[in-house]
């Protein structure tokens, strides 16, 4: 059963460290760290079942072999925002790990690295008139009616997917 998950403990810029005992089963069995940075993983291995030899994950494939009674450290490359999942090598006892974002990332940040992954032009256009309302809404408040703010509105996404259409459709041709 996955626990709460425990957070990797960052030792630098560029290290975190999580330390996973290995009785019966993985503890924790569920770990959150940052995606981006290195982690270390150090395997405390305290039972001879043959079936916590080995420890397998999913991403990146590898497969180690765990020293018997004692430590072993898997260091695992910098990964980006996802889910690793471990296994033993029977597959009985299971783990996960969370890559997740930086901790202390604004709502900003977020937003800018969630365009970013916007593929379309229709998508784009439709981000780019959202990301307008607000301040056609306060230009409404201040100087205009709202009927002439809901027809800036509407004026703003006739603009906006014109202008990504056209933007996309320049990007596709052969130069």
């Amino acid at each position: 059963m996955l626990e709460h998950p425990v957070r990797a403990r960052l030792v630098s810029r560029d290290q975190q460290v999580v330390d996973v005992s290995v009785d019966r089963g993985y503890r924790p069995d569920s770990i959150r760290a940052l995606a981006g940075v290195p982690l270390r993983i150090v395997f405390r291995r305290q039972d001879d079942d043959a079936c916590s030899e080995r420890v397998v994950f999913s991403e990146p494939r590898l497969t180690r072999r765990l020293s018997a009674r004692g430590t072993t450290t898997i260091d695992l490359p910098a990964l980006p925002p996802g889910e690793i999942r471990f296994t033993c090598g029977m597959g009985r006892y299971r783990g996960r790990i969370e890559l997740v974002a930086a901790y202390g990332t604004n709502l900003g940040a977020r937003l800018r690295a969630r365009a970013g992954r916007i593929d379309g032009p229709l998508e784009k256009a439709a981000t780019l008139w959202i990301c307008s309302l607000p301040p056609i809404a306060l230009l409404a408040v201040v100087a205009l009616d709202w009927g002439t703010a809901v027809a800036a509105a509407g004026l703003a996404l006739v603009v906006w997917v014109a202008a990504c259409l056209l933007a996309a459709r320049r990007s596709t041709r052969p130069t």
